[in-house]
């Protein structure tokens, strides 16, 4: 293994250390899935099956069903949207091989769902997704919606392209606030970490 393939295991395993700490940090009760390594269209449909069998196991509504899938299979969208390639292609294509490294982290307690990814993204981006990311959450359940229908009738909807639509999507469907932050990772990129939280019924 060259020197870049030890950097690239170094980088993973800081990061899985970086997850598990905030995992420690939001002090949940169980862990579902932790995954961390490349994101394609295999690793999505592999991740989205175990979930929906244990979700069925579990017995939860089809209303809180589809909010854990959908928001579970946004955000895994989401890091191939923002994730640093590790591939010489440009194409944003999943199914022509592109490969992002990325962490994926679903779990529950007794009132709800939370799914957190993390991965590399370049520092010019982070403003721009940090930008999106509060104004979400500066917004009450009517601005949210409203942000939805102006982001629908608008092509332009900033840096982040359709992930802006997704994040909003995402707020819309859970009405809860995001969790994230930044860690600097070096000169050019820093790693994301985003949480989304889904209730359960009573």
């Amino acid at each position: 293994m060259g020197n870049s393939g030890y950097e690239a295991v170094y980088h993973q395993l800081k990061h899985l250390k970086t997850i598990i700490k905030f995992k420690k940090m939001m002090t949940e009760s169980d862990v579902n899935i932790v995954y961390l390594g490349n994101v394609t269209q295999t690793t999505i449909e592999g991740v989205t099956e175990m979930i929906s069998e244990d979700l069925s196991v579990r017995n939860e509504s089809r209303k809180v069903t589809k909010r854990v899938y959908h928001v579970m299979m946004e955000s895994l969208q989401n890091i191939c949207k923002h994730a640093d390639s590790q591939t010489d292609t440009e194409s944003n294509s999943l199914e022509s091989g592109l490969v992002k490294q990325g962490i994926f982290l679903i779990g529950h307690n007794d009132t709800e769902y939370f799914i957190t990814t993390g991965n590399n993204i370049e520092i010019s981006s982070a403003a721009a997704l940090r930008e999106i990311l509060d104004e979400i959450n500066s917004q009450d359940a009517d601005g949210i919606r409203q942000m939805y229908k102006h982001a629908m009738l608008n092509s332009d909807i900033g840096e982040t392209g359709g992930a802006g639509l997704g994040f909003i999507d995402m707020a819309k469907k859970t009405g809860t606030k995001y969790e994230y932050y930044f860690e600097p990772d070096n000169e050019t990129s820093c790693f994301f970490i985003l949480t989304m939280r889904i209730a359960k019924e009573a």
